[in-house]
């Protein structure tokens, strides 16, 4: 089985620390957006072992992140990265909602 490196772009790590303080200051609530936190980079790195296991998306709102796109969900946030070999690189973290199917 390959394992690949993850790698989160600059923006991608501005969208999760949005999320993060919108939980907490938003919400009021530190703690869960800690344990968010923690689920969040769990799935991320679970790409490790199985980043090419997803299917390349279909959908145009996935494939502008590259044509190579694919995506996972954590929640209700969509995760979207591409494969380069033996890297993966997380592009963005958006809401779910954005996503037209």
């Amino acid at each position: 089985m390959m394992r690949y490196a993850v790698r989160i772009t600059e923006a991608a790590q501005n969208d999760i620390y949005q999320v993060i303080d919108y939980i907490s200051n938003i919400y009021k609530a530190p703690l869960t957006a800690e344990f968010f936190l923690i689920g969040l980079y769990d799935a991320i790195f679970s790409l490790e072992n199985s980043a090419e296991s997803i299917r390349i998306s279909t959908k145009s709102d996935i494939l502008k992140y590259g044509i190579n796109a694919r995506s996972i969900v954590f929640k209700k946030l969509i995760i979207v990265y591409t494969v380069h070999g033996k890297i993966v690189l997380v592009k963005t973290v958006i809401s779910g909602a954005l996503i037209k199917s």
